[in-house]
């Protein structure tokens, strides 16, 4: 046993080293995981995202301006053709004067505004982004839920395996014991070979369960250090299973996101049967001509402004029945939305009252296998003691501690259906932000 504690231990001491992380509950994983997982941090991101459409929907209602403005150069202008008896009646008809009007240079500059009096999809897509933010900042909320149940089901693995070890431990001292006394009978002629047989075996199964309890506490480190994101070694300092008394139930982030679908999913259909409405816009522009013969001199040069303002209608008439087909998709999706809500409300009541259930019994039978396995470890005890005054027979000695072993690979099952039941539970009875 000696040695494979020396093997553990050197194992151990080549990992590289690093800085070290405490933990004393699960709610301190959780609480470190928020700052430092990636999917918190991708979900939190995909909240700001959602946050800058919504602002950007709403700059739909704000005018829009644009100006603008260029500069022609009239390399050769094109001659124009005039009746000549515009200017000599006695000219003969079909005769005309070749012309050339305007002038080289042209520079002009336009300023327009636009501002949407009517315009029901802007107002349906500033609804439809505000709801996109509202469900990214519970698609945080659900992130952070599923990460809580991976990150305690690993916390509690660590835990049953470390529970495992402990009983490892004292099983191995135990069969030590055991063999020492066994080998020494065996020497003096007093056992078969079969019975030292059975000794070194159950010595070594107890060594090889030990080692197996070590190193699942060491992966399920490794498996935080994952999640976690960090390369710091981690130390688990929680010393006793403290019970957790139920609160009462949270809102559920799946129910709630359901119900956010379905009111973003009822905007669409709303916006779809809007697109046959029409739109009026307030139209404002200002123009400025300037031609000139000499590039960039403008003593000589004629000055045109112009300027209007109007109102803008645009009315919908045919767009091949695309608006028509587009409503019936978007009604369809709506009666679906409608009933993934519903059926996630009633899953997660149900839900909700199986944990409830389950917790219950995990508990209670946790508590009532401790009293068992202190009654299985009291008959090995006296069993050894039995063995040491020659009174029971090795085998009878080694059926006790086999015995003693089954019970407590039920044990090691209740206290894993407790920890289950557990951070189900209160992952389910904590507010998540």
């Amino acid at each position: 046993m000696k040695k494979i504690l020396t093997g553990i231990l050197c194992s151990c001491m080549a990992l590289p080293v690093s800085a070290q992380l405490s933990f004393s509950s699960v709610q301190d994983i959780w609480k470190y995981a928020d700052a430092h997982n990636i999917q918190i941090t991708a979900a939190n991101a995909a909240r700001q995202e959602a946050a800058i459409a919504a602002r950007q929907a709403k700059g739909a209602l704000l005018p829009t301006i644009s100006a603008n403005g260029n500069y022609i150069d009239n390399i050769r202008l094109q001659s124009t053709l005039i009746p000549a008896q515009l200017f000599d009646r006695s000219a003969p008809a079909g005769t005309f004067y070749e012309a050339t009007f305007g002038k080289r240079y042209n520079y002009n500059a336009a300023a327009s505004v636009q501002l949407d009096l009517v315009n029901t999809q802007n107002w349906f897509a500033i609804k439809t982004a505000r709801l996109d933010k509202e469900i990214a900042a519970l698609n945080i909320q659900k992130t952070k839920r599923d990460l809580y149940e991976q990150l305690a089901n690993i916390y509690y693995s660590y835990l049953l395996a470390d529970e495992a070890e402990q009983l490892s431990i004292s099983n191995a001292g135990t069969m030590d014991t055991v063999f020492v006394s066994v080998q020494r009978k065996y020497n003096d002629g007093q056992l078969s070979e079969i019975s030292m047989n059975n000794a070194a075996i159950n010595r070594e199964k107890a060594a090889k369960n030990l080692v197996a309890a070590t190193q699942n506490k060491l992966l399920q480190l490794n498996n935080l250090q994952q999640l976690l994101n960090t390369r710091d070694s981690i130390v688990i300092t929680e010393q006793s299973m403290v019970p957790y008394f139920p609160q009462p139930f949270t809102t559920d982030p799946d129910v709630t996101i359901a119900y956010e679908e379905m009111l973003k999913s009822k905007t669409q259909w709303q916006a779809s049967k809007a697109a046959y409405a029409p739109a009026l816009s307030a139209v404002y522009q200002y123009n400025r001509m300037i031609t000139t013969d000499h590039f960039m001199q403008f003593g000589n040069s004629n000055d045109l402004p112009s300027q209007y303002w109007g109102l803008r209608l645009s009315v919908p008439v045919f767009s091949g029945n695309s608006r028509h087909y587009n409503v019936q998709k978007t009604k369809i999706d709506l009666e679906l939305k409608q009933q993934q809500y519903q059926s996630a409300s009633l899953q997660s009541q149900l839900t909700n009252q199986n944990v409830l259930i389950s917790y219950n019994t995990a508990f209670k039978d946790l508590e009532k296998a401790k009293g068992i396995l202190a009654m299985y470890r009291s008959n090995d005890t006296h069993a050894t003691q039995l063995l040491n005054e020659g009174s029971i027979s090795i085998d009878d000695r080694l059926k006790y501690y086999s015995d003693m072993i089954t019970n407590q690979q039920e044990y090691l099952q209740s206290m894993s259906d407790y920890f289950i039941q557990s951070y189900r539970l209160q992952i389910r009875t904590i507010n998540i932000y």
